[in-house]
C-alpha cells in the first residue's frame, strides 16, 4: 500500500555499528540518506516523527555533510527525481 507516510523529504537518522570506534550517526531527509556510505554493518534507521526543539540542536550536529555522500551518475540521479515516495 502506498499512503505517503514516507516521502523523500522524510527526516530520518542513520546509524551504524553504534558504540563501536567505527560507530556512524547521520541525520537527514531520506533522499539524502540513501547517497551515505555507511559501512560495515549493523545499520539501523530511525524515522523522526515531530521533533522537540532541543533534539532538533542535538540533530543539527549529526546533519549529513558532502563528505559522507557518495555520488550517483547524473542518469540515475534524474530517475531519482521521478520518484515522489520512498518504496
Amino acid at each position: 500500500r502506498q499512503e505517503g507516510l514516507l516521502t523523500i523529504d522524510t527526516l530520518a537518522v542513520g546509524v551504524a555499528r553504534l558504540g563501536q570506534k567505527s560507530q556512524k550517526i547521520v541525520f537527514g531527509k531520506l533522499n539524502e540518506l540513501l547517497l551515505v556510505d555507511f559501512g560495515e554493518p549493523l545499520h539501523s534507521l530511525v524515522i523522526c516523527g515531530e521533533i522537540h526543539p532541543l533534539e532538533s540542536e542535538i540533530l543539527e550536529y549529526y546533519r549529513v555533510k558532502s563528505e559522507d555522500m557518495t555520488y550517483i551518475d547524473e542518469e540515475e540521479d534524474n530517475d531519482n527525481e521521478d520518484n515522489d515516495h520512498v518504496n
